[in-house]
């Protein structure tokens, strides 16, 4: 069985900065001293800071040898820092020979470290990765994950590593089980936050949000550098990179590749300088210089040589390439889009062998194989189809189209087929904005072949892309602009907080210059103020307080000016969370006092009794406040508390007053954040509560039109039950008179018969309405999936909502198929209903009144297509694409609000997981589109695809 040995093992990546690590002096030592653990320790430590260094303490290591206590765990130590050494440096077999002799030592043993059985795993996978076995990778990382249970931090480290491995195959599952497991573990130590941040900023990428994935992967990165964990941060550095490229901010993305260059080409390991020369390389091809793009990836090539296992170099293949198509180089274009096709298929990652054939496909057209030209584009297409890439597969039809011209020696008109495919999927695409080259292609090819009118079309369409595409750059480069705004306030920000906590590290360094505790809280400041939460400060406070002096009891209290309260809420005592208290600001307590009195408070109780213990702590000889103060501004108190006598000396006094200035310029920026956050919850919340008055103002609409419809059949009633009355009291005076005959008696009943049973048609008629309305108004105000009929349901609800839109003479059509849905009709009710007001209120002047239609059909087994049709004014261009957004009116002044279409939009998209489309002829009139599932599913993907990272 294995043991925890936590004495004798250190952590993974260091908690602290690498200054320590890289003094000389501290080097020397342990090579003057020649303890083997400490060599080992060190090198350990510095494999990824200096791994150069690293291999030299190993080697002296091995002179001294493991004659100590615990040598057994730090010989597997020395060979577990090898065989990482070996795999950076690209000595794969060898890396993997040192890994199997550490596991088969572990193996033999009877009782081995099981820390040391999670490192083992954890190198395992990255080697396994360096060989491009990711589904092995995953497998070892699960390992790693379960050896760590004892320990918090190496578990989330490796649970970060799989989450961030599992979101290139799966994102939506990844997010599942990694989101809320991450938001709400305790995310300190700092090789933790980098492979959580590399997660997070990896599923904001997968979903085109590139400027949340800059911020995650900075603050992982920062975090990579902090922790040594150096291959992780040029990884990072790269990816920040593709993200500015994606933003069309090159200059900034060359800056970060070229950042990430620079770490490698100091480490000298050839994978990770091959990938930033890649990475480098695919920015200059945008950059237009095709040249120096060239060089850069031969380069890159020289050093990757035969060992290209990953899904970097898939990318890689595929992007030098592209380029030697654009250079007329098939020949060498066609190996590499080969090797490229070849290694996505081991690694099992379709999204990036269908470029790796579309590629092909066109380098062998080029080359005059045009079968099999023809067979690489179709399996490109089939490969992109079963997996659902439909970007792809418009990059398999438009290769395939010039695999066509060329075999039909320029006759077009197959290749104009396959084109007009390719744009009838791309308008599928939810807001895809197809490359205006698609839409030239088609002008080019229908000029040559006569038809001048659909070239024009084509044409204009290629401009109108072309457009779209140019201001969604812009847009794209002023989030990029933001973004760097927003780093460099934070920098500048950073930058005065640590002059002033290097101020007071000044101030106390004079009192005792000779301390050496003084570097380290320069180090441990930088920690502090990097936190952005209360919590992290807390926990970083304790962990270096409880380092650097004696502190059975350790608490931080909050100033709550409005209740006039300090809020004690982090307390720990002997290692454990205590539950949080108050103490009041009047109070004669000595927190109170520190905050009140803005100073510090040492007393030395001995085994007096203390007045102020708390009931179920135990009695501390000696106590120390601080208030966290920023000039005359106190933010709260932070206190230490030991069960030895006079425990706090000058010493202690300086390291305490250093961290609490730190603390309080953290705590600051921790406030500051969360006044921000509950700024942005509460915007959010009232958007909320005006999307649900449209809500509720659209089921008004509904309780308007059944009072105006349930009217007439009432009054009808009214009047024959009141005639019935009237025959009825004159048949009993004809009676009391005894003048009733017969005839008389007849006629009366017969009318009364006709009365009766007029009555009753038009009483049933306004029960059946009020019943529908009971139904709609149900699905309105509930949230709930069911099964029913679309016709009937859409019938039902125009029934309703007919005196709304047919006052003024509008006419209401609706042809719908009989079909049986398995969704939330309160939902599809809100959307017609909001439609046809739409069209009530804009279409038709008050004088002019119109058709409105209502369509409804299957697409195919799945789909439904319902739309809504008016013969109206028209929406103009210019406004057109605003439609959907929130507080869009052209009303204003009537009052609308402009939410109407917006919860149109989000009811499609989010509750009936669909698609609506908005298309209108100025003058001629509008047709809204809405395509849904007959069966709501769990999920539809984002139609968004952004370049690989």
């Amino acid at each position: 069985m294995p043991s925890f040995a936590s004495d004798i093992h250190p952590e993974y990546f260091s908690g602290i900065d690498g200054a320590v690590w890289l003094d000389e002096q501290l080097i020397e030592r342990h090579k003057s001293a020649r303890s083997y653990a400490d060599l080992v320790r060190h090198a350990w430590y510095l494999r990824q800071r200096d791994s150069r260094l690293a291999g030299e303490l190993l080697s002296i290591a091995q002179e001294v040898g493991a004659g100590e206590p615990g040598g057994v765990d730090w010989r597997l130590r020395a060979l577990l820092t090898g065989a990482e050494l070996l795999r950076l440096h690209g000595d794969i077999v060898d890396a993997e020979a040192a890994l199997e002799q550490v596991g088969e030592q572990l193996d033999r043993l009877d009782q081995a470290d099981i820390i040391l059985l999670g490192d083992w795993s954890f190198l395992s996978a990255e080697l396994s990765l360096a060989k491009g076995r990711t589904s092995d990778a995953q497998a070892h990382l699960s390992d790693a994950i379960a050896h760590y249970a004892g320990d918090d931090t190496r578990r989330l480290m490796a649970e970060g590593a799989l989450a961030f491995q599992q979101q290139y195959e799966r994102p939506i599952e990844a997010q599942r089980r990694w989101d809320d497991h991450f938001a709400q573990a305790l995310v300190a130590h700092p090789a933790t936050q980098a492979y959580v941040q590399a997660y997070r900023g990896s599923i904001c990428f997968q979903f085109g949000q590139f400027p949340d994935a800059i911020r995650r992967w900075t603050d992982g990165y920062e975090a990579a550098l902090t922790a040594g964990a150096l291959s992780l941060a040029i990884q990072l550095a790269a990816m920040i990179g593709s993200s500015f490229a994606n933003l069309y901010d090159l200059p900034t993305a060359m800056e970060w590749k070229e950042r990430a260059y620079d770490l490698a080409k100091g480490t000298r390991w050839p994978f990770s300088v091959g990938m930033t020369l890649a990475s480098m390389a695919e920015t200059t091809v945008t950059l237009q210089n095709h040249v120096r793009a060239r060089e850069l990836f031969e380069e890159a090539l020289t050093y990757i040589g035969d060992n290209a296992n990953t899904r970097r170099h898939v990318i890689l293949f595929n992007a030098y390439g592209n380029l030697l198509l654009e250079l007329r180089n098939p020949e060498e274009a066609l190996s590499l889009f080969d090797r490229g096709r070849a290694l996505a298929q081991t690694l099992d990652q379709p999204d990036i062998e269908a470029p790796s054939l579309a590629g092909a496909a066109l380098a062998l057209a080029r080359q005059g194989d045009l079968e099999g030209a023809r067979q690489a584009a179709e399996r490109s297409r089939l490969l992109a189809v079963e997996h659902q890439y439909p970007y792809h597969e418009i990059q398999a039809l438009q290769a395939l189209a010039e695999v066509q011209k060329i075999h039909d020696h320029g006759d077009p008109r197959r290749a104009i087929a396959t084109l007009e495919e390719a744009v009838t999927i791309a308008n599928t695409m939810d807001r895809f904005v197809v490359r205006s080259d698609l839409f030239s292609a088609l002008a080019v090819n229908y000029e040559s072949l006569g038809d001048h009118e659909r070239a024009l079309h084509y044409e204009r369409r290629s401009r109108e892309s072309w457009q779209r595409n140019f201001d969604r750059q812009n847009g794209a480069r002023i989030q990029a602009l933001q973004v760097r705004f927003d780093t460099a306030r934070a920098k500048a920000e950073a930058e005065h907080h640590r002059k002033l906590a290097e101020a007071e590290a000044t101030r106390a360094a004079e009192l005792d210059r000779a301390n050496q505790t003084l570097e380290r809280l320069g180090v441990i400041g930088q920690e502090i103020t990097a936190r952005l939460d209360g919590e992290s400060v807390f926990t970083t406070l304790s962990r270096h307080l409880h380092d650097l002096m004696h502190a059975n009891t350790l608490f931080v209290g909050l100033k709550d000016e409005a209740n006039q309260v300090i809020d004690i809420r982090y307390r720990t005592e002997d290692g454990k969370r205590l539950p949080p208290r108050q103490v009041l600001l009047a109070s004669d307590n000595l927190s109170a006092r520190c905050v009140r009195d803005n100073q510090e408070i040492l007393v030395a109780w001995g085994d007096r009794v203390n007045p102020n213990s708390v009931a179920g702590t135990r009695h501390m000889r000696t106590v120390l406040f601080r208030p966290l103060a920023l000039g005359s501004r106190v933010l709260g108190v932070v206190s230490v508390q030991s069960d030895r006598p006079n425990a706090y000396g000058p010493r202690e006094l300086l390291i305490f007053r250093t961290i609490c200035a730190y603390g309080a310029i953290a705590m600051a920026n921790a406030e500051a954040y969360q006044q921000l956050d509950r700024a942005v919850g509460e915007t959010r919340e009232a958007l909320q509560r005006l999307v649900q008055q449209e809500k509720m103002a659209a089921l008004g609409q509904l309780v308007a039109g059944v009072a105006h419809e349930v009217n007439t059949p009432l009054g009808v009633t009214l009047s024959a039950v009141s005639q019935l009355n009237d025959s009825i009291r004159h048949l009993h005076g004809q009676v009391e008179k005894g003048l009733l005959t017969r005839s008389v008696l007849t006629e009366a009943l017969d009318n009364g018969r006709e009365l009766a049973a007029l009555a009753q048609r038009n009483v049933t008629r306004a029960a059946d309405m009020i019943r529908t309305f009971k139904g709609v108004a149900v699905d309105h105000g509930s949230d709930e999936r069911r099964v029913f009929e679309l016709g009937e349901y859409l019938s039902e609800i125009m029934s309703l909502i007919r005196a709304r839109v047919a006052g003024n003479g509008n006419r209401i059509e609706i042809d719908v198929a009989p079909i049986q849905m398995d969704t939330y009709p309160g939902a599809l009710a809100q959307v017609i209903t909001n439609l046809v007001a739409n069209i009530a209120d804009h279409a038709y002047a008050p004088d002019r009144p119109g058709r409105i239609i209502l369509r409804g059909r299957s697409l195919d087994a799945y789909m439904v297509e319902i739309a809504v049709v008016d013969q109206g004014t028209g929406i103009p261009g210019d406004i057109l694409p605003k439609v959907f957004d929130p507080f869009f009116t052209t009303r204003r002044a009537a009052g609308s609000m402009g939410l109407g279409l917006h919860v149109v939009f989000n009811q499609v998209t989010q509750r009936l997981n669909g698609s609506i489309t908005i298309d209108s002829v100025l003058g001629q009139g509008t047709v809204a589109t809405v395509r849904i599932p007959r069966e709501v599913p769990g999920f539809v993907p984002a139609a968004f695809f952004p370049v690989h990272a």
